[in-house]
């Protein structure tokens, strides 16, 4: 005897269930291997870094200050070259090797590069977004922004004429004539004693890194984030340093200058 037909309405839940046996099969292979599933409505979690490849067909790729090729282009990195990858940010959209991206990629040397020439193995972001440090006070708003401020830092790569002035490096850099403080010591007092100094976490990209050091003046540098700093006496000039490269380390703050003119 034949057996009876199912219901079409029986046969769609077979159907649905055979599709979520599916799912769940794939979701476990996926965590499985270690691959991050989208869901819709849940922030993705990214690496804290990557290895990459650069991809010009030849030429070397110019290493910005920032994710706009109209940023000071400071260094070189060749075809080919392998890369880490810290962070990621948006900025200027480029068409390179890989098609057209507003990606940039901050490199553990301290500069950006567009996503569009680099090979990560994947299209789109792949590591952190990079985090920028919050506004100054309304009331003494500086005349450059921090991406603003580190193109020229980074503009004044290897001099040696801000020896010493650390301070005036920073403030200049923001875009002020001076700080209105006598040293970075002074200024570092101040920020602590106003509660913008903190001590926790990496400092932000674009906010003051504070220290102190063994002769009581102190000293100052700008956060390119992700643990890089740049500053003065590296190396006897303006260059890229770890963050806790400096003395002493006391903090970061917002970049605040409430006697800066």
């Amino acid at each position: 005897m034949r057996r009876p037909l199912a219901t079409f309405s029986h046969m769609l839940t077979l159907v649905d269930r055979r599709r979520r046996s599916l799912r769940g099969i794939a979701a476990a292979s996926a965590l499985a291997t270690g691959l991050v599933l989208a869901v819709p409505g849940v922030a993705q979690a990214y690496a804290s870094s990557a290895t990459g490849t650069i991809n010009t067909s030849g030429a070397a790729l110019n290493v910005r200050s920032g994710p706009s090729s109209n940023w000071d282009s400071w260094r070189t990195v060749a075809d080919g070259a392998s890369v880490t990858l810290l962070c990621q940010t948006n900025g200027e959209s480029v068409t390179g090797t890989y098609g057209t991206t507003t990606l940039w990629d901050f490199l553990s040397n301290g500069g950006m590069v567009s996503d569009a020439y680099v090979k990560t193995g994947s299209d789109g972001q792949v590591v952190n977004s990079c985090v920028y440090v919050g506004n100054e006070p309304s009331s003494k708003t500086n005349p450059r922004s921090a991406n603003g401020a580190i193109d020229w830092a980074f503009q004044r790569y290897r001099s040696s004429a801000y020896e010493n002035l650390c301070l005036a490096f920073v403030a200049q850099a923001y875009g002020w004539g001076g700080s209105g403080w006598y040293s970075a010591e002074v200024g570092g007092d101040w920020e602590s004693s106003h509660g913008y100094l903190n001590t926790s976490g990496i400092p932000p990209r674009g906010a003051l890194v504070w220290y102190h050091n063994s002769a009581g003046t102190g000293h100052v540098a700008i956060s390119l984030g992700e643990g890089k700093v740049i500053g003065t006496s590296v190396s006897g000039g303006v260059g890229v340093a770890g963050y806790l490269d400096h003395g002493s380390y006391r903090g970061w703050s917002v970049a605040y200058f409430p006697a800066a003119g």
